[in-house]
């Protein structure tokens, strides 16, 4: 039942809608996904179901405002309401009247004071008269099929030409800007006018799009009469010369003298000559002649037999290695094993103990690790230390099987997959082929281009593998196969479980220090013209520029800004105005500008709610602090964007103080009385991770205690409702960032011991580390006065507002592996 267009309010919710327009008389489906026109069609059901909806302007704009829509709309009123599962709602409503929106109001939602815009009455033979050219003009676009069926009979059924005129423009594509003129247009007369000005320019634009067609219609017949014309005079040439076919035996007989060079298999011989045979049976200007030359041109230029001699001196391996890359040891371990082994397995197959097939087994590699730590170089350095081709495949955003496999030669302009090609390249049989980026693959209707990758990287299938567009088997268990990824996890386990992982970590300070000066700043140098002389840095320089202007694991960033340094002093050089520049710490930021990055350093003293965790990222590791307040209240508040563990971790670490409270002396009223803020600052950053229970145990049990955490030291692992504190991943790094900042004490669970190994020597001499297997002992660690001053109630919160807390002396607990190394 629809209400009276008279007893509308006149204020009501306003829905945006982008590209369309609906008129009075009207039943229509509104799809809302933005949470402007949800709150508004929400509104709208709490109050009398009756909402505007009108068109924007520009449908390009996700957030509108008044000034942003149009001033006449539709009023409506909402049938029914249905709110979908992705979130987004779906309105139906019945259009009432046309209406001027006469102000916006916007808070959650757009508002509107509207006046209904009555129609205006016509003369009755004008109107009649208008009336009957509507309905013929309509007769015949709906006769060009521009007009759905059910459309046109419901258009053709209406006996009121105002009403048909609305339905026409809502059916017919007309632009929105003519579209909203024909709502805006209050007089049925005004209306049926620019409608019928609307209806002629579709006449002649359909009759345009008639004559295009009939003359591309003719242009095809003619082609195809020419085709037939010209074949027929290719077969009376042949016969006139007596069908002689001294071209196509020529060039036959060429791919059969190429063939026989390649000294291929039986089988696939046989395949070859019998395309070569088709091809010698063909008109050379036949379309599949052209096909079948582009393949044998492929096969007979492809390395079968062809190898480069691998160079298999360790020694000299491992100086190229060096020369090329600073650090990465246990990447370069493991590649001059590999080249060990290959060097033992060949001597023993000149010995006959070997076959050549067991010579060229071994592991495929896979090289993960965060951007810029030297995945792709350290490919290249390996094969230019085997004396063999490198090749490189960027996998990043395939999504097509046929990427690996090729296409098969019945799609036009089909071609062989990425190996074949890479292995043509290369023109050898054994190259050194860069997989990068395997983990950013991806699937589509096309397959899926990692199962692909299955057998290619499988060493006891890949010396069969058959791509679509050659047919036939090629081997390829002689090619070393390298693959690089940043986010191993995302990686199929099939395809995961074919590849030996060799992590590349991030870059330490010092590290980076001796890359910047034994790598970077030579290649900067060169790139913009300056001359070792002309331009210096010091090594404070250099470590300021990399704390202070980048944030990164690789080396990337940091020569982007030796570069635009070297530009800056390539200008003054350039123009005289020095002839040589040393850059010194304090003028970097005449260079650079304002440093980038301030690594968080340790507090300057005890507090009480407030402990020192570490974190990793790609990026490299640095501490972050947890701050918890007790307040008068209920529940607890975890604030700082943290993820679903480290939520989780805050209520494993109150569920392990109220477990405790007698033991440590906490009042259980306090706890349950109190609302229990914790918080992880820079809040703007989202936080995840499972190794900041012990840090949110400490910060958590010092507020409700009393009892100050101490500030030089910085903790990393998970801990369980019973107190036991569990190993976690990325201890080299946090470890590296809680150093940069100052941090002298460090607690770890006892099970990342054995990783205190991967720190290097001056940097675990300098810091005191402290294995622990339970909360106890983390808090005996990192509460000022340990476990002790817990267990006799040391702190403000057990002896008074006022007074002070007992400090005994503080414990350094006991020194870990690293530190006695």
């Amino acid at each position: 039942m629809t209400t009276d267009i008279l007893q509308l309010p006149a204020n009501v919710p306003v829905c945006p809608v982008r590209g369309s327009v609906i008129y009075p008389t009207m039943v229509q489906h509104i799809d809302a996904s933005r949470s402007l026109s949800i709150n508004a069609i929400e509104a709208a059901m709490a109050g009398e179901k009756v909402i505007l909806i009108v068109s924007q302007r520009d449908k390009d704009v996700d957030d509108p405002q008044g000034a942003d829509l149009y001033d006449v709309g539709t009023a409506c009123n909402v049938l029914r309401v249905r709110k979908n599962p992705d979130g987004t709602v779906q309105m139906l409503v019945s259009a009432v009247a046309r209406a001027r929106a006469k102000n916006y109001t916007r808070d959650e939602y757009l508002r509107a004071d509207i006046e209904l815009m009555p129609e205006v009455a016509a003369d009755p033979v004008e109107f009649q008269a208008l009336a009957r050219e509507l309905r013929e003009k309509f007769d015949i676009i709906a006769a060009n099929g521009k007009v759905s069926a059910e459309s046109v009979q419901t258009i053709q059924g209406k006996e009121e030409a105002g009403e048909m005129a609305d339905h026409i423009a809502f059916n017919l594509d007309f632009k929105l800007e003519d579209k909203q003129a024909l709502l805006e247009a209050a007089s049925p007369v005004a209306r049926i006018r620019k409608l019928l000005t609307l209806l002629d320019t579709e006449q002649e634009v359909q009759a345009v799009q008639a004559r295009i067609r009939a003359q591309v219609k003719e242009e095809i017949d003619k082609n195809q009469r020419e085709y037939y014309l010209r074949e027929q005079m290719k077969v009376i040439q042949k016969e006139l010369q007596g069908g002689e076919d001294g071209e196509e035996g020529d060039e036959a007989d060429a791919f059969r003298t190429k063939i026989e060079a390649l000294e291929l298999k039986p089988d696939v011989k046989k395949e070859i000559d019998r395309e070569v045979n088709r091809l010698a049976r063909m008109h050379p200007d036949a379309a599949e002649a052209s096909v079948i030359r582009t393949y044998l041109t492929w096969v007979t230029e492809l390395p079968w037999n062809t190898r480069s001699e691998d160079r298999l001196d360790v020694p000299e391996a491992a100086q190229i290695l060096d020369d090329d890359h600073y650090g990465l040891e246990k990447v370069k371990d493991r590649v001059l094993e590999f080249l060990a082994v290959r060097r033992l397995r060949k001597e023993r197959a000149e010995r006959g103990e070997l076959s050549a097939e067991d010579v060229n087994k071994g592991p495929i590699l896979v090289f993960t690790g965060p951007p810029g730590v030297g995945k792709t170089s350290i490919a290249q350095s390996i094969a230019k230390a085997l004396g063999r081709k490198y090749v490189r495949i960027a996998l990043g955003g395939a999504r097509d099987e046929s990427d690996i496999r090729g296409h098969r030669r019945t799609y036009i302009g089909a071609m062989p997959g990425r190996l074949i090609q890479g292995i043509r390249t290369a023109g050898t049989k054994n190259p050194v082929i860069l997989l990068d980026e395997v983990d950013k693959l991806g699937t589509s209707y096309q397959g899926d281009p990692s199962s692909a990758l299955l057998e290619v990287l499988d060493p006891s299938q890949n010396q069969h593998f058959t791509d679509h567009y050659l047919g036939v088997a090629f081997d390829l268990s002689e090619v070393m196969f390298i693959a690089t990824a940043n986010y191993p996890e995302q990686i199929p386990a099939a395809l995961m479980d074919r590849m030996e992982v060799i992590d590349f970590s991030s870059y330490i300070e010092q590290e980076k220090l001796e890359i910047a000066k034994r790598y970077l700043m030579p290649r900067q140098l060169t790139q913009n013209g300056l001359k070792a002389n002309q331009i210096s840095f010091t090594d404070a320089a250099l470590e300021r520029l990399i704390s202070h202007y980048t944030r990164e694991a690789g080396v990337r960033n940091l020569e982007r800004e030796i570069g635009t340094v070297a530009r800056k002093v390539a200008r003054r050089v350039a123009t005289g105005e020095v002839k040589r520049v040393k850059v010194t710490d304090k003028e970097l930021d005449r260079y650079l500008g304002q440093a980038r990055h301030t690594p968080e350093t340790e507090n300057r003293e005890d507090m009480v709610g407030v402990s020192t965790g570490m974190f990793y990222t790609p990026v490299g590791g640095d501490i972050l602090f947890v701050e918890t307040s007790v307040m008068p209240g209920k529940g607890l508040v975890l604030t700082g964007q943290l993820g679903d563990v480290m939520k989780e971790s805050a209520r494993a670490a109150l569920t392990y103080a109220k477990t405790n409270s007698e033991r440590f002396h906490i009042d259980k009223s306090r706890i349950d009385d109190s609302e229990i803020h914790v918080h992880v600052p820079a809040g703007a950053i989202p936080k995840e991770g499972p190794s900041a229970g012990g840090a949110m145990a400490t910060s958590l049990i010092s507020a409700l205690t009393g009892i100050p955490a101490r500030h030089d030291v910085a903790m990393t692992g998970e801990m369980t409702l019973t107190g036991r504190y569990l190993p976690i991943g990325g201890l080299k790094e946090k470890v590296l960032g809680a150093r940069r900042a100052g941090i002298k004490h460090i607690i770890m669970p006892k099970a990342n011991e054995p990783d205190l190994r991967d720190i290097p020597l001056h940097l675990r001499s300098s810091m005191r580390f402290h294995p622990c297997e339970t909360v106890d002992e983390v808090l005996d660690v990192a509460l000022v006065g340990g476990l002790k001053a817990l267990e006799r109630g040391a702190g403000l919160s057990n002896i008074g507002s006022n007074a002070t807390p007992e400090t005994p002396k503080r414990k350094t607990g006991r020194r870990g592996a690293g530190a006695s190394a």
